[in-house]
């Protein structure tokens, strides 16, 4: 063998032996991603796979092999347990032996999902079931049959429906007036936003207080767009920025589903009404983004669930239609309007991006104070606690005083495309999962392609 030969049959092993090390710590990588329940391990994995697989040279074979082992490895998820939700007037209709079989059903499908909005549907569907016995006068007869059954959970529900039959009917309170929500949380929706400071008047500040870390903080302010909460009008636009309420879509749209519950509607947002605000230059300068959040994921139920949203991005606003779900939501969120705010927003004092400027105690201190009087500015004492302050873009506010995983261990391109803190339309308060915020963030690149389908959302809560 001459040694251009040898030098070539050298290099081919090389290849051969660097292609089956990424091929191996490709495998690996995906074993793991498909093995743990941890959300945020999972998108590290991700991250580590599809880096891994950028690094393997182009292969119709290897393509092939990543293929076949994300099929062998996925888990095969459950067919959705068909399920009829009878309306009340077609329960009447049943005959007692069906409605008895409905009720049966009912804690099959129950004990088929862990979704828990469809578990809530479920259960209030069984209760209509067990109203319509009742009302017939065969409740006790049916549950005592049930109470043997050979299924351990149509038992079990079958003997606490029974014991809440034998209970002494209790007396129903007579209706309470509706509650008077105190002033501190009325007052945002009864105000217009107060401006906010500007970059210069924060630079100020900063220097005043941190001389030494106002130029590197500085560095890291970023332009946002308050979002306002208002009172609802009636001559409020269908298509204005507004959290809650039912979308309007094209009219060819698809509502999207989680185990046959429809994703819930956050909001949507006019990129009409944002020019001239600071950061609108970064979104669509016309249309409608609209926001969806699976009832699991925004009420904080399961980490799982964190996955299941929508950002759609609808350039057509002019012929938009009421949107019509396969099955009413389980829940829709309190309407309210928006009014906005421009503000220069500078990280959290709890973020990984404050913590990276490496600020001794006392600086920290000093800046967290200066963070939160800027953050209060404009608003009455005591009121700014019970206000929300959720935005587009800027810097996530923290609710558990660590950083979102993104942020702290994702890619450095991640950004903020909207907040959603809890908030109050003067009638009501939305609130999500025990005194949370909602966080759409999006990679740098897809923000500038206005790819919104690349989202992804985390929640935080006391």
């Amino acid at each position: 063998m001459t040694k251009e030969n040898e030098a070539g049959g050298n290099g081919e092993d090389q290849h051969r032996s660097r292609v089956q090390q990424l091929m191996r710590a490709w495998t690996d990588t995906r074993i793991a991603y498909h093995a743990t329940t941890d959300s945020n391990e999972k998108r590290l994995l991700a991250e580590r796979s599809a880096q891994i697989a950028s690094e393997m040279p182009a292969s119709e074979g290897f393509e092939a092999f990543m293929e076949i082992l994300e099929q062998s490895l996925a888990p095969q998820s459950k067919p959705l347990y068909a399920y009829n939700f009878y309306a009340s007037d077609d329960l009447k209709d049943l005959g007692d032996t069906e409605l008895t079989r409905a009720y049966v059903e009912n804690i099959h499908a129950q004990a088929a999902t862990e979704h828990v909005g469809r578990v809530n549907r479920l259960v209030g569907h069984r209760n209509q079931i067990f109203q319509e016995l009742r009302r017939r006068g065969v409740a006790r007869a049916a549950m005592n049959e049930l109470a043997s059954h050979a299924d351990e959970n149509v038992r079990k529900r079958a003997k606490t429906d029974l014991e809440w039959i034998e209970r002494a009917v209790v007396p129903q309170p007579e209706s309470q007036p509706p509650r008077q929500l105190p002033w501190q949380i009325l007052w945002q929706c009864d105000h217009a936003p107060p401006p906010g400071l500007t970059r210069d008047e924060i630079a100020e500040r900063l220097r005043d207080v941190l001389p030494d870390a106002c130029d590197a903080l500085m560095d890291l302010a970023l332009p946002a767009i308050g979002l306002w909460p208002q009172r609802v009008r009636p001559d409020r636009a269908t298509t204005a920025s507004r959290l809650g309420g039912m979308p309007w879509a094209p009219a060819d749209w698809e509502w999207p589903t989680v185990e046959g519950e429809p994703l819930l509607f956050v909001g949507q947002i006019n990129c009409a009404e944002l020019r001239g605000l600071p950061g609108a230059e970064l979104l669509p300068s016309s249309g409608l983004l609209a926001v969806f959040g699976d009832h699991d994921a925004v009420e904080a139920c399961r980490i799982e669930a964190q996955g299941d949203i929508a950002v759609y991005h609808w350039r057509d606003v002019d012929h938009l239609v009421p949107a019509v779900a396969p099955i009413e939501p389980s829940k829709i969120l309190l309407e309210c309007p928006l009014a906005f705010r421009p503000l220069i927003d500078l990280p959290d004092p709890h973020s990984g991006a404050i913590r990276r400027l490496k600020l001794n105690e006392e600086q920290a201190s000093v800046y967290k104070a200066e963070w939160h009087a800027m953050r209060r500015r404009g608003f009455p004492d005591d009121a700014d606690g019970y206000s929300g302050f959720s935005k587009l873009l800027g810097w996530p506010a923290l609710v558990q005083h660590e950083d979102l995983f993104c942020f702290e261990h994702g890619t450095e391109d991640a950004r903020l495309l909207l907040q959603v803190d809890g908030y109050c339309n003067g009638e009501d308060t939305q609130h999500w999962g025990p005194g949370g915020s909602l966080y759409f963030f999006i990679s740098e690149p897809m923000l500038q392609e206005h790819n919104f389908a690349a989202c992804e959302f985390e929640i935080q809560f006391t």
